[in-house]
């Protein structure tokens, strides 16, 4: 037993694990005089430094022994029953936490022992082949005097080693085994346990009458469905639930016990979403294409959602709630489609918007398959199964404009594109010749579009190009003085003082 005691605070500890758990957490000790702290072991005094800055406790035992020491201590306190190692179901969740801190103590080893000491131990672990840890040392002394290590015992369910104490307790619980009530209370006061996999296992921890009731996968199962279905169990509706999964396989997959659930009256159907709760201005047709159009949309959706909903329940993907919800929404969605789409088409087709038209007419056949379908069924022109040429020459037709007028709006409409082209290929070199800088004659210093313009509007006119080697480099030249200013390709300088050039002699 340990007793340490400073000015303002005292602390019965069992172990000496807790005291240096204890040094790193507790506040008062990063600030209290290490003179004003005081430890004693069973009414013996400890000697406490500070190293660094941190409280610690130095050894005289090698690594081997103090790591002994350490685990025999933890042993005693919490894991020796009789002749029997406890479980760590059985063992309270903050001493589970002090056995592991054991493993982390290497994290600065010099806490522990001197230079001289740290520099033996390599020394002797390198001529057993070995690298000296701690760490290591410790899981040595806890393998003998426990059984395992800092990955914990195998788990009797899970078949797997594993130190999360939760997962212990878990499946303890799952199993009927008898978990002290100080474990379950421990867990019972902590806001946020039985994570990453284990939420199942909460339930279990209030309701007795679970524990041992179904096997753990199916038990997981019944727990997820509920957990997602926002259904607390009960003292009085736990055996019903419980009744109508018993018989169903031990691996049986969450959405057949949610099918299950949903046959005997145990689950309600899903609720239809908020949207649908309200009204929708689906508004009006400008034109009697733009009714068919809206029609095509809401069937096709209508017959894509359900078809859909039918696939994802044939490959057991959903439930048998989630597919009535979703056809639910499918068939009320077909009156909820709006005019939205089907007037805007309607309108570029009345306004004969080229450029408009082109973007959805102008496409592959399995894109905007309705839009294609509509022009065909109401004005009789074809889009779909031509050659991308004649496609073209369909879509300017619907505008009017015969061969000769396409050539024209071609051209123009490529004279546009290029425009756009280089101006936003010079605003992009502006922005990367933004990102160097250039100190000039005056010592000023200039970014590099800032260094091109000041060149240009002095008289710098002729990008010129010069064989260096394998490489070329670039100058912008002042024909009238014989002066020039180094460009890069890679600094954007280059391309910018093309773009100015090129803009001032168009």
């Amino acid at each position: 037993m340990y007793t340490l005691t400073t000015p303002i605070s005292q602390f019965a500890l069992q172990t000496l694990i807790e005291v240096f758990q204890l040094f790193q957490s507790e506040p008062t000790f990063k600030t209290v005089a290490t003179a004003d702290v005081q430890l004693y072991r069973d009414g013996w005094p400890v000697n406490v430094t500070r190293f660094n800055g941190a409280l610690t406790i130095r050894q005289t035992l090698s690594a081997s022994d103090f790591a002994a020491a350490l685990v025999d201590e933890v042993a005693t306190a919490w894991f020796v029953r009789g002749s029997e190692i406890a479980a760590p179901w059985q063992v309270r969740p903050h001493h589970w936490e002090s056995f592991q801190a054991l493993f982390g103590l290497d994290q600065d080893v010099r806490l522990l022992f001197s230079s001289s000491q740290i520099e033996a131990e390599k020394a002797a672990a390198k001529s057993r082949g070995e690298y000296f840890q701690f760490s290591n040392c410790v899981d040595r002394a806890a393998m003998e005097r426990l059984g395992f290590g800092f990955n914990g015992p195998l788990e009797p369910v899970s078949r797997q080693m594993n130190g999360r104490h939760e997962v212990h307790v878990a499946y303890a619980l799952v199993g009927n085994r008898p978990v002290p009530e100080s474990v379950i209370a421990d867990y019972r006061t902590m806001d946020d346990t039985f994570k990453y996999g284990l939420e199942w296992a909460r339930p279990l921890l209030d309701l007795p009458e679970l524990r041992g009731a179904l096997p753990p996968r199916k038990w997981a199962g019944l727990a997820q469905v509920l957990r997602h279905a926002k259904i607390a169990l009960s003292s009085e509706s736990a055996p019903a639930y419980i009744a109508a999964v018993e018989a169903m396989p031990t691996d049986v997959d969450p959405l057949v016990i949610d099918n299950r659930l949903y046959e005997v009256g145990l689950l309600q159907s899903l609720p239809l979403p908020d949207r649908f709760m309200s009204p929708l201005d689906v508004g009006m047709p400008v034109s009697e294409l733009a009714a068919r159009l809206r029609e095509l949309v809401a069937d096709n959706r209508r017959a894509e959602d359900l078809k859909r909903a039918e696939d994802e329940l044939a490959k057991g993907h959903i439930s048998k709630r989630l597919y009535q919800l979703q056809r639910q929404m499918a068939l009320l969605d077909h009156g909820r489609s709006t005019y939205e789409w089907p007037n805007r088409f309607a309108t570029g087709l009345a306004e004969r918007n080229v450029e408009y038209l082109l973007s959805v007419l102008d496409t592959a056949d399995d894109w905007n398959k309705l839009s294609k379908q509509v022009v065909r069924e109401m004005l009789g022109v074809k889009i779909r199964g031509l050659k991308p040429s004649d496609r073209r020459r369909a879509v300017f037709a619907l505008c009017g404009l015969d061969e000769s007028e396409q050539a024209t709006w071609e051209q123009q409409a490529a004279a546009a594109q290029a425009q756009k082209d280089r101006e936003r290929e010079a605003k992009e070199a502006r922005e990367r010749a933004q990102t160097v800088k250039f100190r000039v004659e005056d010592g000023s210093v200039l970014n590099g579009a800032e260094f091109v313009d000041k060149a240009i509007l002095d008289g710098f006119s002729e990008i010129r190009s010069e064989r260096k080697g394998a490489s070329s480099v670039y100058l912008l030249v002042n024909p009238t003085r014989g002066l020039a200013r180094k460009l890069k390709a890679k600094d954007g300088t280059l391309a910018y003082a093309r773009s100015v050039l090129d803009r001032l002699a168009a």
